[in-house]
């Protein structure tokens, strides 16, 4: 099985750590390098996406598909990181449980099969449900169809297609209103105003269940994304005064 650098360098870390993991100042300091890491290619994804539209404006058509392979490049790296994060998280939990667990063994257990799901999946479910790839083939879209909504990434209006998708408004599921500065949560791909959902969050001593209907997702703060393409809908709306559910599209929802 192949394991990248950067599975090499978190396994050092846990192989290198001391006694009492109790205290969670291990897991914290894991925790916050993967922080750092998500935020790097978050600020990567973000980069090239700007420049896309702008090479899209200027109909560098090459470049604009160069910068898509890199987009994808980062979304395999944001998988990659999440799951890292969420074998940690298992690891924490057995070893709370008080559990006697080999660290490293069981780190690249849980973290080696989440990579070759990952690796196993389709197109589809690594690219087109991810939200910063979305937001990139949006970005590029409205360029030259500022007010068409872009059809589904996989080209493919079945029926069975529309069932398994949700409609996504541009009203908050907490405060019933327009969103403001909309944020998605990276779990459950659910869409909320930033400090209706971070009130909620605060008050739940840093965790809370997705507020949408039906939804038993687990937010907290770091699971937060700026949403850009449902502010651009937003504001649009604000300006044209079209009925906002006219602005409904289809997404993807695990």
């Amino acid at each position: 099985m192949r394991v990248s650098r950067s599975s090499r360098n978190t396994r050092d870390s846990i192989g290198s750590v001391s006694a009492p993991f109790n205290e969670g100042k291990e897991f914290d300091s894991l925790y916050r390098e993967f922080n750092e890491m998500l935020h790097f290619v978050v600020r990567g994804i973000t980069f090239a996406t700007e420049t896309a539209a702008d090479l899209e404006e200027a109909n560098e058509k090459e470049e604009v598909a160069n910068l898509e392979g890199i987009v994808r490049k980062y979304v395999d790296m944001e998988n990659n990181l999440n799951n890292k994060r969420e074998a940690i998280d298992e690891l924490r939990t057995k070893m709370n449980a008080g559990n006697k667990v080999d660290l490293v063994e069981t780190f690249e257990s849980l973290h080696e099969s989440a990579f070759e799901e990952y690796e196993n999946s389709t197109e589809n479910e690594k690219y087109f449900q991810n939200e910063y790839y979305i937001e990139f083939r949006q970005k590029i879209w409205e360029v030259n169809h500022p007010d068409e909504a872009m059809p589904t990434l996989d080209g493919n209006d079945d029926d069975d297609i529309v069932m398994g998708q949700q409609k996504e408004s541009l009203f908050c599921p907490i405060t019933t209103l327009l969103f403001e500065e909309p944020v998605t949560g990276k779990v459950c791909k659910h869409t909320y105003s930033k400090d209706a959902i971070l009130q909620l969050i605060r008050r739940n001593r840093n965790t809370v269940v997705c507020p949408v209907a039906g939804c038993d997702k687990h937010i907290t703060e770091h699971d937060l994304i700026p949403n850009k393409r449902i502010e651009r809908k937003v504001a649009r709306y604000r300006v044209t005064g079209n009925d906002p559910m006219d602005d409904v599209e289809y997404m993807n929802i695990e």
